[in-house]
């Protein structure tokens, strides 16, 4: 029987809540799990201590670089052998029925197959949290409204879909190897790839929310505003290059958050904001979008200074 699906679960040092992820995804021979832990600090005792990681069809790799859920990514993919791809963050799950759903997609020609999502918090999974809205809202507009470039490049996270694998092994599509938004080019970049995609509005899989995590909180932590910057603007430059227009842009999203936090930043990226926009007032008005007038005229009147000198 052939391999339908590859599920690919990067981990770092909390191997109870993937035990939880992992009881999530049936045993069957059709089901190859990669669980690829980042250098854990006492990964070496995993084995012993649970035993979900010996079960059949499980792969174990370990990794000793620590580069991040990017890189272990990138490590999963080159053991992936599945007809599908199937992407899984260690504190989420899946929803019970979920591969009853995906499997009806298991012969479909599309490419690229996007699900809904359930969000809690991963200590209280009756508390309801607020990821994975946006997500959903891409596959509402695309469903209701058509909005089929907005779902293709900005459901940003590789988890609520299912990838032809041979779309990501013929254009050698990789993740980011950084600390944050290690997934927004790669995610990009498989919608852009996609010959034919497919919505469902069916949930498939809980994703949680934990204090501490990368995602969670305001961008405080080292390097967080920089690298995030730094992804999003290829991926607009990716866009670009596909004659694909979003408006607003998703990158205005990114230069407000560095207005507000890293003043300096801003002043970068709006010096090549022309890379990204037609031209450079192009650029400031769609990062006036939506504000109020007041706001509009401060952003506005800053960034032209700043274009001047």
């Amino acid at each position: 029987m052939q391999l339908l699906f590859s599920v690919i679960i990067p981990h770092y040092d909390i191997p109870d809540l993937l035990m939880r992820c992992l009881e999530s995804i049936p045993v069957s021979k059709e089901i190859q799990v990669i669980v690829v832990d980042d250098n854990s600090p006492d990964a070496d005792t995993y084995l012993e201590r649970y035993p979900e990681l010996s079960r059949p069809y499980l792969e174990f790799v370990r990794t000793t670089k620590g580069g991040g859920a990017g890189y272990a990514r990138n490590v999963g993919l080159e053991h992936a052998k599945g007809k599908w791809l199937l992407f899984a963050d260690a504190d989420d799950f899946f929803v019970k029925n979920a591969f009853s759903i995906i499997r009806e997609y298991e012969s479909s020609i599309v490419d690229v197959v996007y699900f809904k999502t359930k969000s809690v918090f991963s200590d209280n999974l009756e508390q309801p949290s607020t990821r994975g809205r946006q997500q959903n809202s891409l596959i509402d507009g695309y469903l209701y409204n058509g909005e089929e470039n907005k779902l293709r490049v900005e459901y940003w996270s590789p988890w609520g879909k299912m990838i032809r694998r041979e779309l990501v092994a013929s254009h050698n599509i990789r993740f980011d190897e950084v600390k944050y938004s290690n997934d927004h080019y790669f995610s990009a970049n498989v919608g852009l790839n996609a010959k034919e995609i497919k919505a469902d509005n069916s949930v498939v899989y809980v994703v949680t929310r934990r204090d501490g995590s990368l995602t969670s909180g305001n961008p405080n932590k080292p390097h967080e505003i920089e690298t995030r910057a730094e992804v999003n603007f290829r991926v607009q430059k990716l866009l670009r290059q596909h004659h694909i227009v979003l408006k607003p842009m998703p990158f205005r999203t990114d230069m407000l958050v560095m207005l507000k936090y890293d003043r300096s930043l801003y002043r970068k990226y709006l010096k090549r904001i022309d890379e990204i926009y037609p031209s450079t007032i192009d650029g400031i008005i769609d990062i006036c979008t939506g504000l109020k007038l007041h706001l509009k005229i401060l952003v506005f009147g800053y960034s032209l200074l700043v274009r001047t000198f």
